[in-house]
């Protein structure tokens, strides 16, 4: 029996995941498309040896340069327990995965604290659902990496909101 519920739980799970797009008559992810996007993430979501706490706000923009590749920049603002606040830009390069919305991406940021400045390169995979036609949450995991001290070096989750115009 728990056999059985299981693969109903995983079939309903993979209709579900794929029911958005089936009416779809174009890609979703199709080129000439602009994205706006804001994310939060923090509140013990994400993990480095530099601080107990966190906190980011980031807004996004992005192009589909091609069909599944979009170049994004971003601008937000970092909280750290025991650093300043820090302003973040950045750049990089989105691949969503056909139709599915599951995208990986690679980010050059560069973050500027009071006393330093760190130049910071992100690695991440999310998922995009579709709310409607052009909104969409979009849960994320995150790598990012800081060439200043490997304290600042660390992995984490955000949540955000995209829309596709």
């Amino acid at each position: 029996m728990k056999k059985l519920m299981m693969a109903a739980i995983g079939l309903m799970m993979a209709i579900g995941a794929h029911a958005q797009y089936l009416n779809d008559s174009e890609k979703v992810f199709s080129q000439d498309k602009w994205y706006v996007g804001a994310s939060l993430s923090g509140f013990d979501l994400n993990y480095h040896k530099g601080s107990d706490w966190k906190m980011d706000v980031n807004a996004k923009a992005g192009y589909l340069i091609a069909d599944d590749w979009m170049i994004v920049g971003q601008a937000g603002y970092k909280v750290q327990e025991g650093t300043s606040s820090a302003v973040v830009l950045g750049a990089g390069l989105r691949y969503y995965f056909e139709s599915c919305g599951v995208y990986a991406g690679a980010t050059a940021k560069y973050a500027h604290f009071d006393h330093i400045s760190d130049f910071r390169p992100e690695i991440s995979a999310g998922y995009a659902y579709f709310l409607t036609g052009k909104l969409t949450i979009e849960p994320e995991a995150y790598f990012e990496y800081s060439t200043k001290s490997s304290d600042y070096t660390g992995f984490g989750v955000r949540i955000g909101f995209g829309l596709y115009f």
